[in-house]
């Protein structure tokens, strides 16, 4: 990708995080974030982890959002390098069960 294209990228997904956020707050099935906490190509000082606050409010707001875990890779090695962390959220939600309404 070009620098534009991929700056292009990075707005659209910004402007999607912030749209989610109260598609999120009424979300009313079990929700597990793994959040990665390594540098992203691109990625400046802590530009990354200042886009992750917007979700703890989010998760307080929400019985049914959960962080599970921070881990130290970034988002395009989490799979490969923080598989364990991914299953265990797997596992929280399964546990977690899903309501159903009536």
């Amino acid at each position: 990708m070009s620098a534009d294209q991929h700056a292009d990228v990075n707005i659209e997904l910004n402007e999607i995080g912030h749209a989610s956020g109260p598609v999120l707050e009424r979300l009313a099935c079990p929700l597990r974030f793994v959040l990665a906490t390594g540098a992203s190509l691109g990625n400046q000082g802590d530009e990354m982890e200042q886009g992750r606050t917007v979700l703890a409010p989010i998760v307080a707001r929400n019985p049914n959002l959960a962080i599970s875990a921070k881990v130290a890779s970034n988002h395009t090695a989490i799979l490969r390098k923080d598989h364990f962390a991914v299953a265990r959220a797997v596992r929280e939600v399964a546990a977690a069960g899903v309501r159903t309404v009536d």
